[in-house]
C-alpha cells in the first residue's frame, strides 16, 4: 500500500441517506483513514444515526427535521439549512483541521458548507439529476400549477446547487462519465477517483450456484427493471431469477446476506439508467461473478467487455441473448469471474481510493 504522510486533522461532513454509494465513500474513508489520522465527523439529519461506526474520534450531529409540507421544505426550509451550514463551518474552522471532505446532500446535492469553508474537497457523485438529467424532464401531462410550481423549484435548486459548488477548491468524481457531466454541467473539472470495494468482504465463497440471474436494487423504470421485464417477456422457460435490495432502516438485505446472494448467482445484471459508477458491478466481480451490464455511464469503466462481463445495448434481444451466451458455458463463467476479481483487486478496493483521494487531498494543505 502506498505511503500516506500520518497525523492529519481532517473533518469529514455529510447529509447522505444509509443506501447511497457516497455515504458508502464517507464509512470506508473513515475507516481506512482513521488508522493513521484523527478524522471527525460532522453531519446533518432528522434523527441521530446508530449505524455510524465508532472508527470516527468525534462524532458531531446536528439535527435538522424536514416538514412534511413540499412548499416549506422547498423554501423555508432551505433558508434554515442555509444558516445551519454556516454556525457548522464556523465550528469546524475554530478546531484547525487541515482540510474538510465534504460528501453531498439529500437536501440540496451540492451542500451549503461548500460557500464557508476555505479548505475543502466534494466528491460530486453527480450533478443535480432533476436539473442536468434529461431522464428527470417534466412530465407532459403536468397540470399548468404544477408545472409553474416545479419550473421555478427547479431553477432555484439549480442556482443553489451551482452556487455552492463554486467555491470547492477540489472536485473529485466518481467516474470519467460523472467528470464529463460535471464540466458540462458546472464547467469546472474535477479529478477522478474511482470508488472501492472491501474484497476481504465480498469474497468467492463456497456456494451452490442456485440463482441463475440476480438484480440488485428496486423495480423501478430508473434502475432498469423495465429491460429485464421485456426481456423475461420473450423467455418460454424463464430463468431461475433473484431480486434483492440493500438494507434500509431494517428493510432490504444486510451486507453480508447480499454477499451470499451474489455467490449465490451465476450471473449480476447492472441496468441502471445513467449510472454514475456503481458499486454493483464491482461488488459483483470481486465475489467472481460476471456482470451483464448496459454499455453506458459509468459501467463503461468497471466492465471489461468480454473479459469480466459483458456491456450491451438496451434491448431486450440483446439482453436475453447474452444471459443465454453465459448460461450454458460454465468454464465461461468461471474464467469472468477470476478475470473480475482479478480487475477490482488491481484496481477497485477502497484502500486504492482513499490513497488516491488523500493525494489529490494534498495539494491544498
Amino acid at each position: 500500500m502506498d505511503k500516506i504522510k500520518k497525523n492529519m486533522k481532517i473533518a469529514f461532513f455529510h447529509e447522505l441517506t444509509p443506501l447511497s454509494g457516497a455515504r458508502k465513500v464517507v464509512e470506508e474513508y473513515g475507516k481506512i483513514l482513521g488508522k493513521e489520522h484523527t478524522i471527525d465527523l460532522y453531519y446533518v439529519d432528522d434523527k441521530e444515526d446508530v449505524t455510524i461506526s465508532l472508527f470516527f474520534n468525534k462524532i458531531h450531529y446536528f439535527k435538522f427535521a424536514r416538514s412534511n409540507s413540499r412548499i416549506y421544505r422547498d423554501s423555508i426550509s432551505l433558508i434554515k439549512l442555509f444558516f445551519l451550514h454556516k454556525k457548522i463551518a464556523k465550528i469546524i474552522k475554530n478546531e484547525g483541521y487541515d482540510f474538510v471532505f465534504v460528501s453531498p446532500s439529500k437536501f440540496t446535492q451540492a451542500p451549503f458548507i461548500l460557500r464557508f469553508i476555505d479548505k475543502s474537497i466534494y466528491f460530486c457523485q453527480e450533478p443535480l439529476r432533476i436539473v442536468y438529467d434529461p431522464l428527470f424532464i417534466l412530465p407532459k401531462n403536468l397540470n399548468i400549477f404544477k408545472r409553474f410550481y416545479e419550473k421555478i423549484n427547479r431553477f432555484n435548486r439549480k442556482v443553489i446547487d451551482k452556487n455552492n459548488i463554486n467555491k470547492v477548491k477540489i472536485i473529485l468524481a466518481n467516474s470519467q462519465f460523472s467528470k464529463d457531466n460535471i464540466k458540462k454541467a458546472y464547467g469546472v473539472n474535477a479529478r477522478v477517483c474511482y470508488l472501492g470495494v472491501d474484497a476481504d468482504k465480498f469474497k468467492p465463497l463456497k456456494s451452490k450456484k442456485s440463482t441463475d440471474i440476480l438484480f440488485i436494487g428496486e423495480k423501478e423504470f430508473i434502475e432498469g427493471f423495465d429491460l429485464l421485464d421485456k426481456t423475461m417477456s420473450l423467455y418460454k422457460k424463464i430463468p431461475i431469477l433473484n431480486f434483492v435490495s440493500r438494507d434500509v432502516n431494517g428493510v432490504g438485505i444486510s451486507e453480508k446476506k447480499l454477499i451470499s446472494e451474489i455467490n449465490k448467482s451465476k450471473i449480476v445484471l447492472t441496468l441502471s439508467k445513467s449510472e454514475p459508477f456503481g458499486l454493483i458491478p464491482i461488488e459483483s466481480m470481486a465475489c467472481e461473478v460476471p456482470v451483464i451490464a448496459v454499455n453506458e455511464g459509468g459501467f463503461k469503466e468497471s466492465v471489461i467487455d468480454g473479459k469480466t462481463g459483458f456491456l450491451i445495448d438496451r434491448k431486450p434481444e440483446d439482453l436475453k441473448k447474452t444471459i443465454n451466451l453465459l448460461l450454458v458455458n460454465d468454464k465461461l463463467i468461471a474464467e469472468m469471474g477470476k478475470s473480475g476479481r482479478e480487475l477490482v483487486l488491481n484496481k477497485f478496493t477502497w484502500t486504492k481510493s482513499a490513497n488516491k483521494f488523500l493525494s489529490l487531498a494534498k495539494t491544498i494543505i
